[in-house]
């Protein structure tokens, strides 16, 4: 195993969206072994606990597969952007349908003050609702926004109001996002959507990297825990579910961790099976 791939949120993170002790001081090791460590997450690259990328982190794979930098001299190595004319329509779609709808580009994740106050009928932790809060950069109207600058979007993540058991509009916003044929939507865990074009999945996005630096992909080894992994998993190697991974997660894997995210789970494994 000469490259290790692992999710961030219910993975390496615990919960409360921290990272224990444990589970750096294992990435340092494994990393002072030779082994090449890859973040691979949803998240924007300012979204990644600068705790994990001081462990040796040479790339990292964001916004699900639409982003891979070169976390050493803070620059991306390759992007795959939502058209601006798919953008603008969407951001005219989110407000009728009252859907929370967050934008990621290189560095930076951009929410506006009609979301913040969707988000709080989000079903989720209160640890997830403040991780959101720190991470986004508030502006006036997303759209707007979109029209004036034109940022090379990476992904969209849509959160939804949960009224009387149900969330507010979600499956209407699958039905009209399967009438883009370039985009592929999946969701990350709080029931929520995430958006971005076909070809940027973390999968295709670890092969590309598997080109550059020469290591098979039957050398890599990834973790993961929800659908937004699953590229990821059925691409390396070596597959690994986490204890608290989706059911269609754990299907396709070789390996479960003996441990959930909140017990260090991926580190236990990571020291057991390549320390």
């Amino acid at each position: 195993m000469r490259m290790l791939c692992f999710d961030l949120d219910g993975t390496l993170l615990r919960s409360d969206k921290t990272i224990s002790d444990y589970s750096l001081s294992i990435l340092k090791k494994i990393s002072a072994c030779g082994t090449v460590l890859v973040p691979v997450t949803g998240r924007h690259l300012g979204g990644i606990p600068e705790a994990i990328l001081q462990q040796g982190v040479s790339y990292a794979i964001c916004s699900n597969g639409a982003g891979l930098y070169d976390v050493k001299n803070r620059k991306p190595l390759k992007e795959e952007c939502i058209p601006d004319s798919i953008m603008t329509e969407l951001n005219n779609i989110f407000p009728e349908l009252d859907i929370m709808a967050d934008i990621f580009t290189f560095e930076n994740a951009y929410s506006d003050e009609r979301n913040m106050s969707i988000l709080n009928d989000v079903d989720a932790s209160d640890a997830v609702k403040d991780y959101i809060r720190k991470s986004r950069i508030i502006i006036p109207d997303v759209r707007e926004f979109c029209l004036r600058e034109r940022p090379a979007v990476q992904k969209i993540t849509a959160n939804f109001r949960k009224i009387n058991g149900q969330y507010k509009n979600r499956d209407k916003l699958r039905t009209v996002l399967s009438e883009y044929s370039c985009l592929e939507f999946v969701t990350g865990g709080a029931n929520n959507i995430e958006i971005t074009v076909k070809s940027a999945t973390k999968g295709n996005c670890i092969t590309y990297l598997s080109e550059i630096t020469g290591i098979p992909l039957s050398e890599t080894a990834a973790i993961g825990d929800t659908e937004n992994d699953i590229s990821m998993l059925k691409t390396a190697g070596i597959s690994i579910a986490m204890k608290n991974a989706d059911p269609e997660v754990k299907n396709i894997c070789r390996f479960i961790t003996d441990y959930d995210n909140d017990n260090d789970g991926a580190a236990k494994f990571i020291r057991k099976n390549f320390l």
